[in-house]
């Protein structure tokens, strides 16, 4: 019973910091939840524009349903290589929960 407790509760720690770690890429921070959200969107672009990478972001940018702290990076002239930058983080969420990226905050 105490082994069943003592996992419940690591457990129940490990959501409560997942909640706070955040991406940084240049001087933009988003929440690690935003990015994960992210991946969805950028594999339907890609599948739309594979080789556009600018038509890329715009097409992002112009998604109703992107996470609105992305706003402030789709203003940006350099939007595409920002998401292109969050792509790794994006497909690969789990490793910045363990901060195996630099770009990854507040583990």
């Amino acid at each position: 019973m105490k082994a069943l407790l003592t996992a419940v509760l690591c457990l129940c720690t490990l959501a409560a910091f997942s909640d706070c770690v955040t991406v940084q890429v240049r001087k933009f921070s988003f929440s690690l939840e935003s990015v994960k959200k992210l991946k969805d969107f950028m594999d339907s672009t890609v599948t739309r524009n594979p080789q556009l990478p600018s038509a890329r972001s715009v097409s992002l940018c112009a998604n109703p349903d992107l996470p609105k702290e992305f706003e402030s990076l789709c203003a940006t002239q350099d939007a595409d290589q920002i998401f292109e930058d969050l792509k790794p983080i994006a497909r690969s969420p789990e490793l910045c929960e363990i901060c195996a990226f630099a770009a990854c905050a507040g583990c």
